[in-house]
């Protein structure tokens, strides 16, 4: 049974001549111990029993109808199942390809924790396959979304976001992969330089965003808070700095590095 399971040649060889001679001694034909013996060889050689191959055909047509009837969905799930595992993920983008499926980067206000399938049937990159960006940091910006509508551009993304949640390192890698490319009035060269004082501007944006929260949440528990509260907080909007663009080859590496794969 172990040289069958195992496939080892060399030791069922070995066997045979005593499991003839036993099967002859216990008064059997020496013709069917030789057709018994040739089935163990064959099943040896790779084989499931009856059940197993049954419960195998039931997965592969359920999984092969999916993928036929409903192309993106199934790829979408695929990807999901295999988001921590890059090799498995470059594979299967390929096969996305080769099925003329588009995935598209990933983008803070389409994404889901996982890949997903827009209504357009695109495959969505999900925010939890960028590294560096936890599940914690995910579900606070789709709460954030879901319960107030899609962001219009980075600066409302940082006053509205739980920043304890969502922090520099989330956000870098965010734009480092391409989630803020959807704002138009920005690009990822801006968010990731330095502004005309020489400050990282990510610093700067998460500062203005934890100010205008504290602020707002001051205002919200005063004394006079009722009296104000459909006027807004207003602070001045800090100015993005006018930086060059990376090369396309420079641009695909650092999403590389985030996502695995060359992706826009």
């Amino acid at each position: 049974r172990k040289a069958m399971g195992k496939k080892i040649k060399s030791k069922l060889d070995e066997l045979k001549p005593k499991f003839i001679k036993g099967g002859q001694d216990n008064g059997h034909d020496p013709e069917v111990l030789e057709k018994i013996w040739a089935d163990w060889e064959k099943f040896a050689s790779y084989a499931f029993n009856k059940s197993h191959a049954t419960c195998y055909s039931w997965v592969a047509y359920q999984t092969a109808y999916l993928k036929a009837n409903y192309p993106s969905e199934y790829m979408a799930a695929v990807l999901s199942r295999n988001i921590s595992d890059l090799t498995e993920i470059t594979k299967f983008m390929d096969e996305c390809r080769a099925m003329k499926i588009s995935v598209l980067a990933p983008d803070v206000n389409e994404s889901g924790l996982n890949f997903t399938v827009n209504s357009k049937g695109d495959i969505r990159f999900g925010l939890g396959g960028v590294k560096g960006v936890g599940e914690g940091a995910v579900e606070a910006i789709i709460s954030e979304r879901e319960k107030n509508g899609k962001y219009t551009d980075i600066f409302d993304f940082v006053k509205r976001v739980n920043l304890q949640a969502c922090n520099k390192k989330t956000i870098e890698s965010l734009a480092l992969a391409g989630a803020f490319d959807c704002f138009t009035n920005s690009y990822r060269e801006q968010l990731l330089g330095m502004n005309a004082k020489g400050e990282n501007m990510l610093d700067v944006l998460i500062r203005f965003g934890n100010k205008y929260q504290q602020d707002q949440t001051a205002n919200s528990m005063s004394l006079f808070g009722d009296l104000g509260s459909g006027m807004g907080i207003d602070i001045q909007l800090p100015e993005l700095p006018q930086v060059s663009r990376w090369s396309a080859i420079e641009r695909l590496n650092k999403e590389k590095n985030l996502i695995g794969i060359f992706l826009s």
